[in-house]
């Protein structure tokens, strides 16, 4: 874990390496996409009451921060193979703390969990953003974190495992370790493909990546934030949780195969008018999926949202990359982080203070900031062969 020019660095970006990475992303994903499903399986398992446990969240995610914040402050640029196989061990160490005796030792290994994903998803925005065709990069690591996020919800489903605490760990340990063994397989660190927005910018930052920064922060402050209580609001409304919930996990699998297949085929590079259209795709997908009170109407406007926003994700942080990937590349998982940890509370807070409706339009809203900041900052990134 030094700078750029780190133990085991390849001469070349590869595909193989690209998957590597976006396999060891997704199995650093894994822990937040099911901490509901942690969360439950504490309560049943151990002493502790809802509200203990639902400190596991914020220890997992003030490792989260100290690790993808930290890393860029410290101008790290590649994490090595060495690093990412010695990462991925603590992660799993992690896990196994967090079932010893003891509330503080359920906390400490939830933060080491935390502040091992957080390396490990700083790993595969750097090896994306570093790829020749960032766009469809980051199109390819989104795709298999959704897929294992639905595969694993649905797992859950059907084998009950969120009903100890110790099998859920040992369930948990074991999946996430088969996806990390064959992910260090796979990677090796991609150095940056230098252009010309690199050579004119140093190690500075300028107003354009300033902008895309926050736009994307925005972006996800909004989208997370209604998505987190999806679920919540579905049951309001009189829906079936267990339902809802295998809704939940479809459309996270048929999105995420959708990604992939899309970073197979698609034309690299992104427009105006792709960012447009997948910004109206996402304002209607996350309304409907707001107001539905069926299933077939939820699980609709949900497939539409998770394609429609992931994609919209993966365009927006290739557009950021190529600004300058040397620089933008290691700040964008700390952003989009931050935007993730903002989105729930603040929804919550609306719910509770009776602006549900105003955080909806504001959610809806954000969906064109993408759009927005690449006319504002005339940002115009070529196609790549």
């Amino acid at each position: 874990m030094t700078s750029a020019a780190a133990d085991g660095i390849a001469p070349a970006g590869r595909p193989r390496h690209l998957v590597g990475a976006s396999l060891i992303s997704a199995a650093g994903s894994q822990p937040t996409h099911l901490l509901p499903v942690t969360i439950a399986a504490v309560v049943a398992g151990t002493s502790a009451s809802p509200e203990t446990a639902g400190l596991i969240a914020s220890a997992m995610l003030i490792g989260q921060l100290v690790s993808s914040i930290g890393l860029p402050l410290l101008k790290v640029s590649a994490i090595s193979r060495l690093w990412a196989l010695a990462v991925s061990l603590a992660l799993l160490a992690g896990l196994v703390l967090s079932g010893a005796d003891g509330f503080l030792m359920l906390l400490g290994g939830w933060f080491i969990v935390g502040l091992c994903c957080g390396v490990l998803l700083f790993l595969g925005t750097v090896s994306a953003a570093h790829f020749a065709t960032p766009s469809l990069a980051f199109t390819l690591r989104l795709g298999v974190v959704l897929v294992l996020a639905g595969v694993a919800t649905g797992l859950i489903q059907i084998t009950g495992a969120a009903g100890s605490y110790g099998t859920y760990l040992i369930w948990f340990g074991v999946a996430i370790a088969a996806v990390l063994a064959v992910g260090n397989l796979l990677y090796a660190p991609i150095p940056p493909v230098e252009g010309p927005t690199d050579a004119a910018t140093g190690d500075g930052f300028t107003a354009k990546m300033a902008a895309g920064l926050v736009a994307a922060y925005v972006l996800f402050v909004g989208q997370t934030g209604l998505v987190a209580y999806v679920l919540f609001s579905a049951v309001e409304r009189g829906m079936d949780l267990s339902s809802a919930a295998w809704a939940f996990a479809a459309c996270k699998i048929g999105s995420g195969l959708w990604l992939v297949t899309a970073s197979r085929i698609a034309k690299p590079g992104s427009s105006v008018l792709r960012m447009t259209v997948l910004g109206l795709l996402v304002g209607i997908g996350g309304y409907g999926m707001s107001k539905s009170a069926e299933i077939q109407y939820l699980f609709g406007f949900l497939i539409v949202f998770q394609i429609a926003f992931n994609s919209l994700s993966a365009q927006m942080q290739g557009s950021i990359a190529a600004t300058g990937p040397k620089i933008t590349g290691r700040w964008i998982a700390g952003t989009l982080l931050l935007g993730a940890a903002s989105g729930p509370p603040l929804h919550g807070w609306a719910i509770g203070a009776g602006l549900e409706a105003e955080f909806v339009i504001f959610a809806v809203s954000t969906a064109l900031l993408p759009v927005v900041w690449r006319v504002v900052c005339r940002i115009d990134q070529p196609a790549a062969g």
